[in-house]
């Protein structure tokens, strides 16, 4: 955060941590839609008012509604009560991306992706885009539905990969050991390890366990601030023994998706 003598400014990453939007979603609003428009530095670095937060929030509270990023710059500054007609909240992108996956245009898929990633905060993109898209090929009938399927994944993993190693370079509350039990839909793992990231983890991703009891004794485990195990289903009673035994030996530096704790660890 940098001050003046008239008002505070605050820096890209300060705005990035305060709103919960990544700094290249920033970018796209400015530069694509015309959201914002922050000073510059001398040397060309964004600095951010009061004002500018206070439009991010607004924005942000319009994309919640369903509002496409395109159609927010329209709403700005009206009132909160507007009607809005949506009342499945699902992202325009979702169908154009549904059609290029029954097409199997992998091009078209992964230009789309990378352009909701960037435009959308991570949530908004996983509950109004990700999880409708899966639910939709759920749907699908016949031998489409597999190879339409293994695309998306394929392209969701490619980007989040992308993604991550990004966040990471700015990661400011220590390493993350992140190792999923997941075995199917291996995109759910990368979904987890980009929340992670976002909350500023240095995350590391081990998929497709299924016995992590070699933790115990592993000198690993020292070198990570917080071990977060996830699986969005059921896990056997070897598995849940062996996520109890690491709690009691590390404590709070064991972190459990919300399944295992309402499944399992749950009185």
């Amino acid at each position: 955060m940098v001050c003046s003598s008239e008002e505070k400014l605050y820096a890209i990453r300060d705005v990035a941590e305060i709103t919960g939007v990544k700094p290249v979603t920033l970018r796209a609003w400015q530069r694509r839609y015309n959201l914002i428009q922050p000073q510059r530095t001398e040397k060309g670095h964004r600095l951010y008012r009061q004002q500018d937060l206070d439009t991010i929030r607004e924005v942000q509270s319009w994309l919640a509604k369903g509002i496409a990023i395109g159609k927010v710059k329209g709403l700005l500054g009206k009132s909160a009560d507007v009607e809005v007609n949506n009342e499945v909240r699902t992202l325009e992108e979702v169908e154009t991306m549904l059609s290029a996956l029954s097409k199997l245009n992998r091009g078209k898929a992964e230009s789309l992706l990378a352009s909701v990633i960037k435009e959308y905060p991570l949530n908004l993109v996983i509950e109004q885009f990700i999880d409708p898209v899966f639910d939709a090929l759920e749907m699908v009938k016949g031998s489409l539905r597999s190879l339409q399927m293994g695309l998306f994944q394929t392209c969701l993993i490619t980007r989040l990969a992308l993604v991550i190693d990004s966040e990471n370079k700015a990661a400011s509350k220590g390493k993350c050991l992140l190792i999923s039990f997941e075995q199917h839909r291996e995109a759910e793992s990368w979904i987890q390890a980009a929340k992670l990231c976002e909350q500023g983890y240095h995350t590391t991703l081990i998929d497709k366990v299924d016995d992590v009891s070699g933790l115990l004794e592993h000198e690993v485990v020292d070198s990570y601030s917080l071990i977060y195990l996830f699986s969005n289903k059921a896990l056997a009673a070897k598995q849940v023994e062996s996520i109890k035994m690491l709690q009691t030996r590390f404590g709070e530096r064991i972190g459990c998706s919300e399944v295992i704790e309402k499944l399992h660890l749950t009185e």
